[in-house]
């Protein structure tokens, strides 16, 4: 790299101009990921050529103006390339798709180490030396140009034409694509009022359609957002603590003057206090989309690898969750789509022979519900053999004979989260190493999330994850034990039982319940919090609070049931450090301090 080039690239003056350059960029790359996967499918899509190749023209545009030669000559190869296609001088084929994403992937990873290193010194020539083979048997006959309809489609051509003129006259505007999406959007307007006007009244009118827009987004520091994030959270607090002393006041001065206006205030406080709530939160959502459309490219690749033809459906990109759990979710949504590609979804002949179609499917998906998003991962493969699970857990140590007779079926699909568990007969790319569901269990229990497995052989399997839409204010479930105030998490709890003194049975020396077709081990609070040995007293009847951590379910024993509550999730602070069993604290209305438990904690310890 030259000296000027990397001094352009750590001058403190261009810091703005390089930051905004990766953070449009890596939204650019994000769509191409996306638009690239859809031409292997639409190769006669002239609209979504025209938008891939603008794509890449704008980053080689940006690349060139800071002085980034590799980027800048990468983008003009893969350019070389999507303007043939574009001009019907080559067909697309298996080569020249695999070059277009070759040279996707390594404007990628450049980009990632010029955004770390602020330098290019990462090695690009093998790709460049691809990109110019596939143009070198370029012999094949152009395609014809695709017959179009006189009613609307002309028009939509003549604007194609035009666009692109306007694209080398804004050239210096730094993002062309804001004026061809504005343009694309509002073509009829611009043309009925242009009527037979030439060419310049008509770039003329585009740029003034986009002038008059303007920018209707800015970028926020995400620490800025956190802060924001906290002091409402104080103000929730704040909340709390004026309903309750309404609720005193009303009960001592019943009737007065003084009672009406602070329910009044109570209430406005309330409600503004809910919707501040609301917009903070929503300024941090982000689409799932941003994940999920990451992966048709991993399909497309993983369908090549293992010789399987699958079909990804994706409903729901537009459900929004909290920007930590779009950064967490990543991950896990990966593990388990491979295992999908890889254990689901069989061969063609093999799905042809069993009486199916030879294309397989993944469905992926997400919604909300109350205040939890639900992510759905589903597959019309072999699905899941429980007798299989069983043998392999066995036969890797993971558990006894004896233990695993007493497995219900849920207990046995829980036994893939096990580390080191694999029923892959040899070790691949994608999976035979006993660590990606792993991986996935360690995610969603760190979220709070519950994963739900429903599966039957031969027809498919579904995952369900269960995740709360954001981790700072929660809805909580108030309980008391031994006459103490605590917090459960309401996003895990799956029901409320109330059994008797005889449902209550001990195996192994562990209270254990029956609940349906499930035995589930009992969790005495007092005993791990507040170390009691004993009960206390006798009783005829028991609440028990039925909670999901990830695969595993589980009962919470407890005296009362208060209701329920919007908490603010506080740490304890450095002093008293990390507590097992205990999330964090919150600040009731009254003022008392009153503890949230951490049911990933309490499971650890109920499995030692």
């Amino acid at each position: 790299m030259a000296e000027s080039q990397y001094n352009l690239l750590n001058d403190p003056d261009m810091k703005e101009i390089f930051e905004s350059f990766v953070v449009e960029t890596k939204e650019i790359l994000e769509r191409l990921d996306l638009n690239l996967v859809d031409l292997e499918k639409r190769p006669q899509d002239t609209d979504l050529l025209n938008d891939i190749f603008r794509s890449f023209h704008t980053v080689k545009g940006t690349a060139g103006f800071l002085g980034l030669e590799k980027l800048t000559g990468l983008t003009h190869h893969a350019e070389d390339i999507l303007n043939k296609l574009r001009k019907s001088e080559i067909i697309l084929n298996e080569q020249i798709m695999n070059g277009v994403l070759l040279a996707y992937d390594s404007m990628r990873d450049l980009i990632l180490h010029i955004e770390a290193n602020k330098n290019e010194d990462i090695e690009i020539n093998n790709t460049i030396r691809v990109l110019e083979s596939v143009l070198i048997p370029a012999e094949n006959k152009p395609v014809p140009a695709p017959k179009t309809k006189k009613s609307g489609k002309k028009v939509k051509q003549e604007v194609l034409v035009e666009v692109q003129n306007v694209e080398e006259i804004v050239e210096v505007e730094d993002r062309p694509e804001e004026i061809i999406e504005e343009f694309k959007s509002e073509p009829a307007e611009i043309l009925e009022s242009s009527g037979e006007a030439s060419s310049l009244s008509k770039q003329e009118k585009i740029l003034e359609a986009v002038q008059k827009k303007g920018d209707n987004t800015i970028r926020v520091d995400v620490e800025r957002l956190d802060e924001l994030v906290n002091i409402v959270s104080e103000l929730v607090l704040g909340r709390n603590r004026l309903s309750q002393i309404y609720h005193e006041a009303s009960i001592e001065y019943e009737g007065s003057k003084i009672t009406r206006d602070l329910a009044e205030n109570s209430r406005h406080m309330d409600l503004m206090t809910t919707e501040l709530q609301l917009a903070v939160m929503k300024t941090r959502m982000i689409k799932i989309g941003k994940v999920f459309n990451k992966f048709p490219r991993l399909v497309r690749d993983l369908s090549k690898e293992t010789k399987k033809d699958i079909e990804l459906i994706i409903h729901g990109e537009e459900t929004e969750l909290d920007k930590t759990l779009i950064e967490e979710i990543n991950d896990p949504l990966v593990h388990l789509v491979r295992n999908s590609i890889d254990h689901g979804v069989e061969l063609p002949e093999e799905r042809i022979k069993n009486q199916k179609p030879p294309q397989g499917k993944i469905i992926l998906s997400a919604e909300h519900e109350g205040n939890n998003i639900i992510i759905t991962i589903e597959d019309d493969g072999k699905g899941i053999d429980p007798e299989k699970i069983v043998d392999k857990a066995i036969e890797k140590n993971l558990i006894s004979r004896e233990r695993a007779k007493e497995l219900s079926k849920q207990d046995v699909y829980g036994l893939i989260f096990l580390p080191g568990f694999s029923t892959a007969e040899k070790v691949t790319n994608i999976s035979g190493r006993g660590v990606g569901m792993d991986v996935v269990k360690t995610n969603i229990t760190k979220l709070r999330g519950i994963i739900n497995i429903e599966s039957e052989k031969g027809k498919g399997t579904k995952i369900i994850l269960k995740l709360p839409l954001t981790l700072a204010i929660i809805q909580g479930l108030l309980v008391e034990v031994k006459n103490e105030t605590i917090i459960i998490p309401l996003n895990s709890v799956i029901e409320v039982v109330r059994v008797s003194a005889e449902q209550i049975h001990t195996v192994n020396r562990k209270e254990v319940i029956q609940l349906r077709d499930s035995v589930l081990p009992l969790i005495n609070i007092d005993k791990l919090l507040f170390r009691y040995s004993e009960n206390g007293h006798d009783v005829e009847w028991q609440y028990v609070v039925i909670v999901g951590v990830a695969e595993k379910r589980f009962g919470i024993k407890v005296d009362k049931l208060l209701g329920q509550k919007e908490v603010v999730i506080k740490s304890l602070g450095s002093y008293l450090g990390n507590v097992q069993g205990i999330a964090g604290s919150t600040i009731m209305g009254d003022g008392k301090v009153v503890v949230i438990l951490d049911l990933a904690e309490l499971i650890n310890n109920l499995t030692k």
